[in-house]
């Protein structure tokens, strides 16, 4: 359910199905991420994740992971 856009920077843009309730669950698992989905009608539901070190890119996507997992459909 994540639609990752491509990059040559150290951020991804991502649409994802519910960027409010993501960006509160990342947050609560330590993660920050922006939710950019208010910026522009063409950014709905977008979030901006920054590339970190490999061990916070990790840690990243295992929140992600259990973020989208745990999140109502």
């Amino acid at each position: 359910g994540v639609q990752p856009y491509p990059s040559e920077a150290n951020m991804i843009l991502a649409r994802v199905p519910d960027a409010t309730d993501l960006f509160i669950a990342l947050k609560q698992r330590g993660v920050l991420v922006k939710n950019v989905s208010n910026l522009h009608p063409l950014l709905a539901n977008c979030l901006r994740l920054t590339v970190g070190t490999p061990s916070e890119n990790i840690f990243l996507m295992s929140a992600l992971k259990s973020s989208l997992e745990a999140s109502p459909r």
